[in-house]
């Protein structure tokens, strides 16, 4: 069944990518960090400025890193991960495609695993 969905959506593509993958991304991956905000208290210092109390809280936020399912892998780029597989993948170096809906350029080398 996937494979004839990947097929569908790779016969309706109309560019080869000669230098990034092509990448579909999946859902935002959602990790608990504790963040340290300031909190202003209302006191001023000898020289004016604000003084500021931190607060720290326990927040579920995105991750820094995103998955995504490989659409095209440049031809000449010798990678491990083929077209259907499911790579993990820096968002900050991703490009949007706005060429092709919903898809995202990323070197290579930007992509540091593939999912089992």
């Amino acid at each position: 069944m996937e494979d004839k969905i990947l097929e569908t959506v790779l016969n309706d593509l109309q560019y080869v990518c000669v230098k990034d993958v092509l990448v579909k991304p999946l859902e935002p991956i959602m990790v608990t960090k504790e963040i340290t905000e300031q909190v202003p208290n209302g006191e001023v210092d000898e020289q004016g400025f604000n003084l500021y109390d931190t607060k720290t809280e326990i927040k579920e936020v995105e991750s820094n890193w995103a998955t995504g399912v490989v659409l095209t892998v440049p031809a000449n780029v010798e990678a491990a991960f083929k077209p259907g597989d499911t790579v993990v993948y820096n968002k900050k170096f991703a490009m949007d495609f706005d060429l092709f809906r919903d898809s995202k350029l990323i070197k290579p080398y930007d992509v540091i695993a593939i999912k089992k």
